[in-house]
């Protein structure tokens, strides 16, 4: 995933919008890296100094006075959405050159890392040849992986049937009745899956009812 310049800033409080815009001008202005601004600076500078009035107007004021300052706010936002948009396209995910540019940048997801072994529950289903599942719920899967096996089961793990589920909770169907089988879950990350390690949970047996 690469980093860009963050268009919505719709979460920023009132007086905090203008801190950020105005130093988005500051350092957009002069910026050799940016060197066609769209919108162009002066009417960012405009929408700026319009929002500043209002907002000071709307402290003391009234309902006429809060709209037209919700009202410039948005003229703001819709003029930063736009010169975000021209910074990532001119920038082309530079990192030193999205820091020039004065607008919040996206980060970096941290890597998950392999993923402890979760506990396991198995429980009889309701019809026959269904088996009910329940996995510790792990921070940060991005979903599990059921192996099952008749027993004796094999040494090696890719010998056992394999089921990968997006729920730590669910069903599986069409095993034959009245048979032993062996289950082992995991917790899945994209660390784990790249690697192809897994930490599975202890086995836990049960007959298919």
């Amino acid at each position: 995933m690469k980093q860009k310049a963050l268009i919505n800033s719709s979460n920023l409080k009132d007086y905090e919008l203008t801190i950020y815009a105005q130093n988005i001008f500051s350092k957009m202005t002069g910026n050799t890296n940016f060197l066609n601004p769209q919108p162009p600076l002066l009417s960012i500078q405009s929408f700026i100094t319009a929002y500043n009035a209002a907002l000071i107007k709307a402290d003391d004021g009234n309902k006429a006075d809060t709209a037209n300052k919700n009202a410039t706010r948005l003229s703001l936002e819709n003029a930063l959405n736009s010169l975000a948009t021209y910074v990532n396209l001119t920038a082309n995910y530079d990192v030193v050159k999205l820091e020039s540019s004065g607008f919040n940048i996206s980060k970096l997801p941290e890597p998950v890392g392999i993923l402890e072994a979760p506990n396991l529950i198995i429980h009889s289903g309701n019809n026959p040849g269904e088996i009910n599942y329940e996995i510790t719920s792990t921070p940060h899967a991005s979903g599990y992986i059921i192996l099952y096996s008749t027993l004796p089961a094999p040494a090696d793990l890719a010998d056992w049937h394999s089921k990968t589920v997006s729920s730590y909770k669910g069903m599986i169907t069409n095993l034959t009745h009245e048979t032993k089988l062996v289950f082992k879950a995991t917790a899945i990350s994209s660390e784990a899956n790249k690697m192809g390690i897994y930490n599975y949970s202890d086995p836990v047996e049960r007959i298919v009812p």
